[in-house]
């Protein structure tokens, strides 16, 4: 287990449940289906049945680049580029929707071709019903209804028929929406998002997203980033990706595709839906390009790079044949041999792969897991916790549902504690009534209503309310939080304490790079309670034990 949507996902495949918005319901299905998988942990579960899903859209984009015009060499090479870069090989080995979003636009791209695999009434059909799967999975699939479209008129003329062929995409694409009824049945537990889908209502909220602001919000309560940052993102994970060249390459044949009189609707579509997914879509995002953040903005540039990898096998194509042309003798002595262009390409992709594989192992690190595992091993019994970070939330929720480690402790996202049915598993779980004043919820209130059952209260660093209402000292990654008016225990005595605390962390895997997302966040947050306590001891005059504070957390940041 990664990060938080991993965790949740993780949790979710294993157990049922509704995820965050917008559900994901083919995704879900899908992983409760590969349940038998001999996975050693429910996350590793999910990753094994994430990765057929990885390698499966791999196949069909193979399929699609052919069935746009490209020679089996070209689509293999370009297929090859994309299956080993970073990101990708990420998504496609852990819980994430986005591998099988991935397969779902390769279906789309290989069914709206001119050489796809079903012609008039059934491309059409066919078509309308992987959309709507598709939505079932993620709704970023709707931005390649350009060439869906084409896809669908184009199985329209072909069977002469071109109403029928409509009215019959239409009605598969109702008929592939219907997994959202899984939102409707799946089993209700402890990490079930915080509404309860119990009517139609509840579930064209949830699909739309309203808990996140509705259908055209990214991240609520995030100010807006500049469009050139993103812009600019989306350009450097493209390049990168795509080794700079063949997606240069890909860009150029796209525009000379789309100029082109003979064939170029087609290709106009593929261009759209390019600039839907990618230049247009990243124009919305506000979240913040460094750490966390920035993994988060780079899972949303993989369908604009799957898109691209059409143009750029054609591209390879017409590159080839314009080799062929200049130099017919190399070409015939290439072609007489054609194995051996697959095993380049072969020997190509293992290369680029090992080149990946550092990135995806520091990635799936351990530090998200044994942190969640860590934080719950040192609490007290009963405890209580409230914090405001994805990755605390989810990945205790992992670690006490799917793993059954110290269910007695209660995680409280305090962001969803407005949740409806979030709410009513908290009060039912404390025996307590969350008091509201006036309209909103209040953390300090919600703190001493739960102090007053004499369960220990712990809090993350995000809530300030409480710091300000209550005294509070540093309890491994966490505060501990007393009742109004107790003494705090003496600094040294804190020290004495998190250090014996730290000394129990399983902490017996290498250091993440700095800046690499959640791993490298987890280690920042580490290292943060020993610089509050070294700077107390300073205070106190106590500056031996002060250095071993600060070298104590000095060696929990990433290097």
């Amino acid at each position: 287990m990664v990060d938080g949507d991993n965790a949740e996902l993780s949790t979710l495949g294993a157990l049922g449940g509704v995820p965050h918005p917008t559900g994901y319901p083919l995704y879900m299905i899908w992983l409760r289906l590969m349940q038998w998988l001999p996975g050693s942990s429910p996350a590793h579960t999910a990753a094994l049945a994430t990765a057929i899903l990885g390698a499966a859209s791999i196949v069909v984009l193979h399929a699609a680049c052919r069935a746009w015009g490209a020679r089996p060499l070209a689509a293999t090479i370009a297929c090859a580029i994309l299956a080993a870069s970073p990101v990708f090989v990420e998504m496609s080995t852990e819980a994430e929707v986005f591998a099988l979003n991935n397969l779902m636009a390769s279906l789309i791209l290989w069914l709206s071709a001119a050489n796809g695999p079903f012609k008039g009434l059934a491309r059409a059909g066919v078509l309308g019903l992987i959309a709507g799967l598709g939505l079932c999975d993620h709704v970023t699939c709707v931005l390649l209804a350009p060439v869906g479209i084409v896809g669908v008129i184009r199985g329209g003329r072909e069977a002469q028929r071109m109403v029928p062929a409509l009215a019959l995409a239409a009605i598969a694409f109702v008929l592939g929406l219907l997994p959202y009824a899984y939102l409707l049945v799946t089993t209700e537990n402890a990490r079930s998002w915080g509404r309860h889908i119990d009517s139609m209502h509840a579930l064209m909220f949830h699909v739309l997203r309203y808990d996140y602001g509705g259908p055209g919000a990214f991240a609520p309560n995030h100010p807006p980033l500049p469009m050139l940052a993103n812009l600019g993102e989306l350009a450097r994970s493209l390049g990168r990706w795509w080794l700079w060249a063949p997606a240069m390459l890909g860009v150029i044949t796209l525009a000379r595709r789309g100029a082109r009189r003979a064939a170029r609707w087609p290709w106009l579509a593929l261009a759209g839906s390019f600039l839907l997914a990618g230049p247009l879509l990243v124009l919305e995002f506000n979240v913040e390009l460094e750490g966390p953040g920035l993994f988060v903005v780079h899972r949303f540039h993989l369908l604009p790079a799957v898109i691209l990898a059409v143009p750029i096998a054609v591209g390879f194509d017409d590159l080839g044949h314009g080799l062929a042309a200049r130099f017919p003798g190399f070409a015939q002595r290439f072609t007489a041999r054609p194995q051996l262009g697959e095993w380049l390409a072969l020997a190509g992709f293992v290369a680029l792969l090992a080149s990946s594989l550092s990135f995806v192992q520091a990635v799936h690190s351990p530090a998200v897991e044994l942190n969640a595992r860590n934080m719950l091993r040192s609490l007290p019994e009963d405890a209580v916790v409230i914090v405001a970070e994805d990755d605390l939330d989810f990945a205790t929720s992992y670690v006490e549902l799917a793993l059954g480690e110290r269910p007695d402790v209660t995680v409280v996202m305090w962001y969803a504690i407005a949740r409806p049915a979030t709410r009513e598993r908290i009060e039912q779980r404390l025996g307590i009534k969350i008091p509201v004043v006036g309209a909103d919820i209040f953390v300090a209130h919600f703190a001493e209503v739960v102090l007053a059952t004499k369960r220990p209260l712990f809090v993350d660093g995000f809530q300030r309310h409480v710091f300000e209402a209550f005294p509070t000292y540093p309890f491994g990654i966490l505060f501990r939080v007393l009742p109004k008016g107790s003494a705090l225990p003496g600094i040294r005595e804190v020290f004495a304490l998190n250090r014996d605390l730290y000394a129990h962390f399983d902490l017996g895997y290498p250091l993440p790079p700095p800046g690499l997302g959640w791993p490298a966040h987890v280690h920042e947050r580490l290292a943060h309670p020993w610089q509050i306590i070294h700077d107390a001891l300073i205070a106190s005059g106590d500056p031996e034990d002060a250095a071993f504070a600060l070298e104590i957390g000095r060696a929990l940041i990433p290097q």
